[in-house]
């Protein structure tokens, strides 16, 4: 400590002291008063953290009734092949929700790809006739997902219903269905759309392009990009020669040339893909925390002759909201994880972040999140809350029936499964911080 002595001075001790210490207090508030100016010349965005509270609690004001679908194959046969189709009948129990379909003879067979090898199992079904289900256009071809490793039932409906929120075209419609299986139970599942360029599905034309970049990388029709070395599958048109082949892969190529072209984004690229599509379909992945898209694995994208390459429809997330792949518990990841990690070399990431050294793009992404923060967030909080009380029901049903098929359900399931109220709020608490997380993410683009 400093010591002070004032020799031969004319000035009482005690005085001096008094005006040290008034002095020394000065200089403190003096020092703390620069250093905050300091502080906020360096920062001058102060973020304002929102406490985000939400109940464990359904809505028991919602009717917890959704459709039942009944399917009977022909002599009580079991589906057993993702190739080859077996004859049956489907009929549907709208339950006030939907029209009733009556008996319907149609074709089924399986679906999928990991979630094939599960004890339930999805399900495509080819109506013999176009028919319209539970209000949906009417088609032949509709899915039945089977929700087998996502004990929230919610995981699709929550991406599909951003998607229609930010207008992207083509978007499945997710509706929660029971389904029985030759008069026994098989659970919760969602019916939706089969992915397929018609009218009223994707309605691009028969000259119309749907490609799928997707690791599994099990189509006829595909091949390796050679600028960023992505998984292309041809999806639609149907392939009748190898020139067809060649004009369809040539395209792309071109396109995918200028993204990769060092005056990229200076160039003409924007002339060939839809910019505001794209940031559309990269809020949606990043609200959900979906990494598919870094393999890449069913990420889709279409092409109308003449017209743009548009990215969607979305698909597949149930690997999205925080999911541990080890322990398959969501919302085990911070809600603050990146979509696009730095540094991270996966396909899809090297080749979608490029298109963020556009300030196009980044100009975009700003005012489409904060149009959807600001008018069209709170929608979906409240869709949540209807489509979790719906099911809970039918969700608790489903645990039971295949509780004998799961390993270790009553120590590795149960618990985070069995509490749906809770299921419902760590769902609610996941979307709300990941929206804060997008907030500051695209405020620093």
């Amino acid at each position: 400590m400093l010591k002070l002595t004032f020799k031969n001075s004319l000035i009482p001790t005690k005085k001096i002291e008094k005006h040290l210490k008034t002095f020394t207090f000065l200089l403190l508030i003096a020092l703390l008063f620069f250093a905050c100016s300091k502080a906020k010349e360096a920062d001058p965005e102060i973020e304002v953290v929102e406490e985000i509270i939400e109940e464990a609690k359904l809505d028991e004001s919602v009717a917890a009734v959704i459709p039942h679908i009944y399917i009977e194959t022909a002599g009580g046969a079991e589906v057993v092949s993702k190739d080859d189709y077996i004859n049956g009948t489907v009929s549907v129990e709208g339950k006030g929700i939907g029209t009733d379909l009556a008996v319907s003879t149609m074709r089924i067979k399986g679906r999928g790809n990991s979630t094939w090898n599960k004890p339930k199992k999805p399900y495509r079904i080819k109506l013999d006739a176009a028919a319209s289900v539970l209000g949906l256009q009417s088609a032949k071809d509709w899915v039945l997902l089977a929700n087998w490793q996502d004990y929230t039932f919610m995981t699709n409906a929550m991406a599909m219903k951003i998607a229609q929120q930010l207008g992207m075209p083509y978007t499945n419609t997710i509706i929660p269905v029971d389904v029985t299986v030759n008069g026994k139970y098989a659970g919760n599942y969602t019916l939706t759309q089969q992915i397929e360029v018609k009218d009223g599905r994707i309605n691009i034309g028969k000259d119309g392009v749907l490609l799928e970049m997707d690791t599994n990388y099990d189509e006829d029709w595909q091949f390796t990009s050679p600028g960023y070395s992505l998984p292309v599958m041809v999806k639609a048109p149907d392939i009748e020669t190898e020139a067809q082949f060649n004009i369809i892969k040539q395209e792309f190529l071109d396109f995918e040339a200028l993204v990769k072209k060092s005056d990229f984004p200076n160039n003409n690229y924007g002339n060939y893909f839809d910019k505001q599509q794209l940031v559309n379909y990269l809020i949606v992945y990043n609200l959900t925390g979906n990494l598919e898209i870094k393999h890449p694995k069913s990420v889709y994208m279409h092409k109308a002759k003449n017209g743009k390459y548009t990215m969607g429809p979305v698909w597949d997330f149930d690997w999205g909201f925080g999911l541990d792949d080890g322990n398959r518990r969501y919302f085990t990841y911070a809600a603050d994880n990146p979509l696009f990690r730095s540094g991270d070399t996966n396909k899809g990431i090297v080749f979608f972040s490029r298109f963020l050294n556009d300030p196009e793009v980044k100009n975009l992404y700003k005012s489409t999140w904060a149009n959807y923060k600001n008018n069209k967030f709170a929608e979906l909080l409240k869709y949540i809350e209807q489509y979790a009380a719906s099911i809970r029901v039918s969700q608790t049903k489903d645990l039971e029936r295949w509780k004998p098929d799961r390993w270790r359900y009553d120590t590795e399931w149960a618990p985070f499964a069995g509490n749906f109220p809770e299921v419902k709020k760590d769902l609610k608490t996941y979307i709300r911080k990941r929206a804060n997380y997008i907030t500051s993410y695209v405020n620093k683009l």
